[in-house]
């Protein structure tokens, strides 16, 4: 039950970092993914190869270990509900502050 809490948790700040990556750009216009190959496209060549798909994954999820690492507040290696709570109080504060810059 743990670890489906834990992965509920993973999920929704993935999504809504996801969504914050697909809402568009500033002239409102939609993005698409070639934002998502070019950046996984390490040598250029306008194909994502294994070994270039291979590393993307291993970058996402550093930045999931990261992201992780940064929620467990106490360092135990597991996220408790206090924890995920100030991370969410935490995240929207965040996006919060961005709105608010984003529309002054």
């Amino acid at each position: 039950m743990r670890n489906v809490f834990i992965f509920t948790l993973l999920a929704a700040f993935s999504l809504g970092a996801l969504a914050d990556h697909h809402k568009g750009d500033q002239d409102g216009k939609a993005r698409d993914h070639k934002g998502m190959l070019k950046q996984a496209d390490q040598d250029g060549d306008g194909v994502v190869s294994t070994q270039e798909h291979e590393q993307a994954l291993e970058n996402m999820a550093d930045k999931r270990r990261e992201r992780f690492s940064k929620m467990d507040s106490d360092g135990d290696g597991s996220l408790s509900k206090e924890e995920a709570r100030a991370a969410r109080r935490e995240y929207r504060e965040k996006m919060r502050e961005k709105y608010q810059q984003q529309h002054k």
